[in-house]
């Protein structure tokens, strides 16, 4: 394992609500494809979030002058004169109950110190909604790390557990991860310092079997090393709502959430 070892990982996950998940399985595909998927979040957990998200107002494209209640997505584009691709919660998440449970569970802390060694400590957790809309710009595209490929820079080592808490399927804007690509870089994308890469730039390299496009029921959970190549592809007709559970090894930082400004 790469990376210095401050204290040996805990052999146990404790009491999880994700039952029949090995962490030895999920770490070796995490070594060998940068991704698994098989984590599956309890019709209670999933549902409690999802209510929280649809009554809770919600910031567009990471800006907190843009509020608006997500059943209200297309009157707050009309209101705002601008398209809004994505609806964050910031802080508010942490008043849910059930993103907290998600957030302490001992089975992702045993799966990021098994990875990442037992230095990996919590570093990000935010829920946000994808929506479909009209025309947006390609700025605002990659703030929301839609369209493009790319790998993220938050920490030099870092871990990404992801929850749909809504159905996904190829319309509701499903997450693309490149296989291989966490530990396998061309010289070109180790030298840029430009993150977002075309799909076929990508694919012209890692292979075209390699992109693995995670679509699934209420509830699917996944976990990646978000250093290899991933996107968000943007919803067509549903909004797609989402979870993170970020684990890194660094010093907290003064900005942690990807895009969000500093929470104090």
């Amino acid at each position: 394992m790469a990376g210095r070892k401050t204290r040996r990982p805990a052999d146990n996950a404790g009491d999880t609500m994700f039952a029949g998940v090995d962490r030895e399985a999920v770490v070796e595909a995490l070594r060998s494809d940068g991704l698994f998927s098989g984590l599956v979040l309890p019709p209670a957990i999933h549902e409690e979030i999802a209510s929280f998200a649809q009554r809770t107002p919600c910031f567009g494209n990471f800006d907190r002058r843009l509020e608006f209640m997500p059943g209200e997505h297309a009157e707050a584009e009309k209101r705002f004169g601008r398209s809004l691709l994505s609806g964050h919660f910031f802080e508010r998440i942490l008043d849910c109950r059930a993103a907290l449970a998600i957030q302490r569970d001992p089975l992702l802390l045993d799966i990021a110190a098994h990875y990442l060694g037992g230095q990996a400590k919590l570093i990000t957790t935010r829920v946000w909604w994808s929506f479909p809309t009209g025309e947006a710009s390609d700025a605002d595209k990659n703030l929301a790390s839609l369209g493009k490929y790319h790998f993220d820079l938050d920490d030099w080592r870092m871990l990404k557990f992801f929850f749909y808490l809504k159905p996904v399927d190829a319309d509701t804007g499903p997450h693309v991860y490149v296989r291989g690509s966490h530990k396998r870089r061309s010289l070109k994308h180790q030298l840029t310092l430009l993150v977002g890469h075309p799909a076929q730039e990508v694919l012209d390299v890692y292979g075209e079997q390699s992109p693995v496009t995670l679509t699934g029921d209420a509830g699917l959970g996944f976990v990646e090393d978000p250093f290899g190549f991933h996107m968000g592809t943007v919803p067509a007709r549903t909004p797609r709502l989402m979870m993170e559970v970020g684990f890194g090894v660094s010093p907290p930082s003064r900005r942690r959430f990807h895009g969000e400004p500093v929470i104090r």
